[in-house]
């Protein structure tokens, strides 16, 4: 029985993962499509460029939110570190693949840093320091490639592999995947041309290389 209802959780944490945040707020404020707009994502950085700045922090903090409850819930009800870590992987594949959007989504680093908060406040305080540094200097998903290499390395230090580190390395597949797509274009290129769009996507979530963004600060310094 136990089994059933720690099963039971994590299919229900997918479904709190899947609640369309970003699309409900896009739709409600403005009528439009976020599968539409922009990189055609639900995530809260979609919504905030091309949608609006209050959009989009509404949206970040409910997309943060899911990720934080789903493991919040599973540690209150009772259930065992593995079943914790389960659910914050539940929560993040519904955000990226969600039920109620027929299975399209976001990126799932905001549910992924709600699902740490609960799980691991400690570590994911240190973990958001290459985030946010190399977000201010070059590029956002730079740094989230360094925020998961931290929180690994961290959770093999602190000795929290079975529940932060299995979270992460089970996250890192929802992530990554959702970076390629939309997955028909990468199809349709040839050659080199996917090679390059495959690597970008990987590296930077986008199909160019992105410029500095230390460089046009000191630009925009140095002009006044």
């Amino acid at each position: 029985m136990k089994n059933l209802f720690c099963f039971l959780w994590i299919i229900i944490s997918y479904l709190i993962g899947s609640f369309p945040s970003g699309f409900i707020i896009t739709k409600l404020s403005t009528r439009k499509n976020i599968l539409e707009i922009g990189w055609r994502k639900t995530s809260g950085s979609n919504v905030f460029k091309n949608v609006g700045f209050w959009q989009g922090l509404l949206t970040g903090i409910l997309d943060i939110a899911k990720g934080y409850f789903a493991v919040c819930f599973a540690k209150n009800l009772g259930f065992s570190s593995t079943i914790q870590a389960l659910s914050g992987v539940a929560a993040v594949t519904g955000h990226n693949w969600s039920l109620f959007l027929r299975f399209a989504g976001g990126r799932g680093i905001g549910t992924f840093l709600g699902a740490s908060l609960a799980l691991s406040p400690e570590i994911l305080k240190i973990s958001l320091i290459p985030l946010l540094l190399f977000g201010i200097i070059w590029n956002l998903s730079i740094g989230t490639i360094l925020f998961l290499g931290t929180a690994m390395v961290l959770s093999f230090l602190n000795e929290q592999l079975a529940t932060m580190g299995l979270m992460t390395t089970l996250s890192l597949l929802p992530i990554f995947i959702k970076r390629l797509s939309p997955i028909e274009e990468i199809k349709k290129a040839e050659g080199k041309e996917k090679e390059t769009l495959i690597k970008n996507r990987l590296i930077f979530d986008r199909d160019t290389v992105p410029p500095w963004r230390i460089v046009k600060i000191i630009k925009k310094l140095t002009k006044k």
